[in-house]
């Protein structure tokens, strides 16, 4: 497995761990960490009035039960609906993607591989949509210092809908995974986990990205494994 971890402190504007730098500068698709800036997009535009509103799910079955029902912004990226993003690219529209993503600076812009699946694309695909650990940490903290070009109210509702947990030092845990796969077999996994991590006077942004090297027989995807690494890296750092 190879990956890379990045803690960056929010109020020494500094990063104070790197592990892996030559892979958190390499780029690979956002998988469902994309879900972040896609929601400070639907919240900007208008195309979700707040987190509450409803998509009704077309009866298209998915492996995890968990999807196969309505959902709301809140309950989209907590169980990671992919349909729910492809709902809401095409009411937000390729030109006005394009331009929230230039804004963003999100990696390497790209939506050659179409506005419903370029961020979901195989890392060997050359159109996916694609992003550094580097990238999304930039990304994470023009969010939490309110620094995007979109309204206040837009960057607020996506960081409520991505609160994940309260650690047992009393840090609250915001963040999303992403998970694909370089096989068609499913067994070399990609993962992403990006995260917002703050107490009372401490504040960082994480991120963590991994790839197998070859054939895991873990079961689990690797975005999921992607936060437990985390979780791991920051107990051993007292942040946890």
């Amino acid at each position: 497995m190879k990956g890379c971890f990045l803690l960056y402190n929010m109020k020494t504007a500094s990063f104070v761990e790197v592990i892996g730098e030559e892979t958190c500068k390499e780029r690979f698709p956002g998988c469902s960490s994309f879900k972040v800036p896609l929601a400070v997009m639907a919240f900007d535009s208008g195309v979700l009035k707040d987190e509450n509103v409803v998509l009704k799910w077309d009866g298209k079955k998915d492996p995890r039960p968990e999807v196969n029902r309505n959902h709301n912004a809140k309950t989209w990226m907590r169980d990671s609906v992919v349909w729910f993003s492809q709902r809401l690219t095409p009411k937000i529209g390729e030109e006005k993607l394009r331009t929230y993503l230039a804004h963003f600076k999100y990696g390497n812009e790209e939506l050659s591989g179409g506005i419903t699946e370029a961020w979901l694309l195989s890392p060997n695909d050359k159109k996916a949509l694609s992003i550094s650990a580097y990238e999304q940490a930039e990304f994470m903290k023009r969010l939490w210092k309110n620094d995007l070009p979109v309204s206040k109210r837009a960057m607020q509702l996506t960081r409520d809908i991505t609160f994940l947990e309260t650690s047992p030092k009393g840090f609250k845990l915001h963040g999303k995974t992403g998970s694909n796969f370089y096989d068609k077999e499913r067994k070399v996994r990609l993962g992403w986990f990006i995260a917002h991590l703050q107490n009372a006077d401490q504040e960082y942004i994480v991120v963590t990205n991994l790839s197998d090297l070859t054939p895991t027989q873990e079961k689990g995807y690797g975005g999921l494994k992607a936060k437990e690494i985390t979780k791991k890296i920051l107990s051993d750092l007292s942040l946890w």
